[in-house]
């Protein structure tokens, strides 16, 4: 016998309009996705340049 669950059982499977609505994120869009890459993105630039710059320091002495 398999110790995986009957996929065919839609009554343990099925959510409901709010767990789909927790689930999903509420009230997020697209917009929202995009503001936090660019603030991702504007992170990970500046850790770079912060990078660049140590090594720098570091290599002339």
């Amino acid at each position: 016998m398999s110790d995986k669950p009957d996929s065919t059982k839609t009554d343990d499977n099925t959510l409901d309009s709010a767990q789909l609505e927790e689930i999903a994120g509420g009230d997020c869009t697209a917009r929202d996705i995009v503001t936090i890459t660019e603030g991702l993105t504007q992170a990970y630039e500046n850790l770079v340049d912060f990078t660049s710059h140590v090594i720098e320091r570091v290599a002339i002495k």
